[in-house]
């Protein structure tokens, strides 16, 4: 009864009055504390197979942003609410919640520590999901609303406020009723490749029995292109390269790389994914229907070498994995695959 309730006034919120500027002034409120680094050992893990020579930034549900390096993890950030993570000439950016709205930092990592913190943009919806550079642009999944922000030259700037965007996009229109609107997508993920943008609409597939789709938009003009149907439920992540176009069928559990799911995890959600030239790490999490009691369930980061063997499993108790992204080399940032096309 008083999980309903709870899940209620958050809907409400959302559709309501986070963009209002009542929303605003609610979010003064909130963030009353600066988001600084804890830096610190974190054991509620464990690891079953090879420890990989590899570093990665894990954003999780409940128990902040974590740093996994050679078979040890440590938490930079305690936040709640960690989600997208993209990353510019050396430094990170990530979003977080600061309860019913969130901010986006920036931080370096050095000696194994999270250094240099800045607070990007403030104020934004708790419904942020991924964030991407293209070029010296940020693009920002403004999911609750079916929208995409985009903040240019954002790596010259600091402290803005949520509506300083120089443009915003809706590839399927506005919505009329919020959340419960006939067109809304739940756009959760993005990717540039050559001269199209990817979007991922989730289509709340459990809810409205609406599959998920992939939307290709100019990515001059930004005008949708087009849609397309895929076989999968409540879908996240895409990658693209000439050879290879991956995304998680979360509900199935799933990777599908080309049209077939490839990699296969039972009873568990499939959400976050990372390539290098090395690895795929793919994350997952206990299924609960119930988003309060998401944060009492595991999370899994699944490592796998190129030839999709697996090699590593990392257990992390009481969280689900929302985003993984490799500190070096990571391909499914827009900006690495623009550097090299031919690849």
């Amino acid at each position: 009864m008083i999980g309903k309730l709870k899940r209620t006034i958050r809907n409400y919120y959302d559709n309501k009055i986070a963009f209002s500027k009542f929303g605003d002034l609610f979010y003064l409120l909130e963030d009353r504390n600066k988001t600084t680094p804890v830096n610190e050992d974190f054991t509620k893990h464990s690891i079953r197979g090879d420890t990989t020579n590899i570093d990665f930034l894990i954003a999780t549900q409940s128990l902040g942003l974590l740093f996994y390096n050679n078979g040890k993890i440590i938490r930079f950030f305690k936040e709640k609410g960690f989600y997208g993570i993209t990353k510019f000439s050396g430094t990170f950016f990530a979003f977080h919640k600061t309860g019913m709205h969130g901010n986006i930092i920036s931080f370096r990592i050095e000696s194994n520590k999270a250094i240099d913190v800045k607070l990007i943009i403030k104020g934004l919806s708790r419904g942020i999901h991924q964030i991407d550079f293209i070029g010296q642009d940020l693009y920002v999944t403004n999911t609750y609303d079916n929208s995409i922000l985009i903040y240019s030259n954002l790596v010259s700037k600091h402290n803005l406020h949520w509506k300083d965007y120089n443009k915003i996009i809706y590839p399927n229109g506005k919505l009329q009723n919020g959340r419960k609107s006939s067109n809304y997508n739940h756009f959760n993920s993005l990717f540039k490749h050559k001269n199209k943008i990817f979007l991922i609409a989730h289509n709340e597939t459990k809810k409205t029995n609406r599959p998920s789709e992939i939307f290709s938009l100019n990515s001059f003009t930004l005008n949708t292109l087009g849609r397309q149907k895929i076989a999968g439920s409540n879908c996240h992540n895409i990658y693209i390269n000439n050879k290879e176009k991956m995304y998680c069928n979360s509900l199935e559990g799933t990777l599908n790389i080309n049209g077939e799911n490839i990699i296969s995890h039972k009873n568990i959600f499939t959400r976050g994914l990372s390539v290098s030239d090395k690895y795929l790490l793919l994350g997952g999490s206990d299924i609960q229907p119930n988003r309060l009691k998401r944060e009492k369930t595991n999370g899994y980061i699944y490592i796998y070498d190129l030839r999709l063997s697996l090699k590593q499993t990392i257990l992390i108790q009481n969280t689900q994995i929302q985003e993984i992204n490799m500190s070096f080399n990571e391909k499914t940032l827009s900006n690495y695959s623009e550097k090299n096309a031919n690849l």
